[in-house]
């Protein structure tokens, strides 16, 4: 089959057309069967998904007393108490102690989005007790008990005995900047 450079330029274009409007068809396509199931999560890395069905992200600015808490824990490497979060916060900051409430409730918050949204932390509590520490999630084993040398830690240094994390009640990522860092 001989084709002169202008037929074979012309139907490279054809094709290249048709390859662009058949693959906008397909996403069409499987924007519309996910809509009619229902599915608003990605199926092979389980984050959610736009109407249009692209990988969703966070809006707004990102916490940075969300950051400050991941990267206490990173540095001490042991569980922690709430109220040891918000002293290092007051010292390392240079807050004076008019500020405490603030700090309280913004750690409290961010605690809790690390806890209920992303699954970043953990809480491990004692049964009978009223206090909990503070603990990342990659910590726990899949019976949700620490490592043995932070269980050591707990009962010497703090006369606490962790009873073992619900696995299932840990959310799974819902942003695909989640899974990374």
């Amino acid at each position: 089959m001989l084709l002169t450079e202008k037929e074979v330029a012309d139907t490279k274009s054809f094709y290249e057309e048709e390859r662009l409007r058949l693959h906008a068809k397909l996403k069409h396509v499987e924007s519309m069967l996910r809509k009619l199931n229902g599915d608003n999560v990605d199926s092979q890395s389980g984050v959610m998904l736009t109407r249009t069905g692209s990988k969703a992200k966070k809006r707004g600015p990102k916490s940075v007393w969300g950051k400050f808490v991941l990267e206490q824990l990173d540095s001490t490497n042991r569980p922690m108490t709430y109220r040891e979060l918000m002293n290092i916060a007051m010292e390392s900051k240079g807050l004076d102690k008019s500020r405490f409430a603030n700090v309280r409730a913004s750690i409290l918050n961010s605690a809790f989005r690390l806890r209920a949204i992303s699954g970043k932390i953990a809480t491990v509590g004692e049964s009978g007790k009223k206090e909990k520490f503070i603990v990342l999630t990659n910590w726990l084993n899949d019976n949700g008990t620490l490592p043995p040398n932070q269980v050591k830690w707990l009962k010497q240094e703090m006369d606490f005995n962790p009873d073992a994390v619900d696995m299932s009640s840990i959310p799974k990522p819902k942003y695909e900047e989640d899974l990374n860092g």
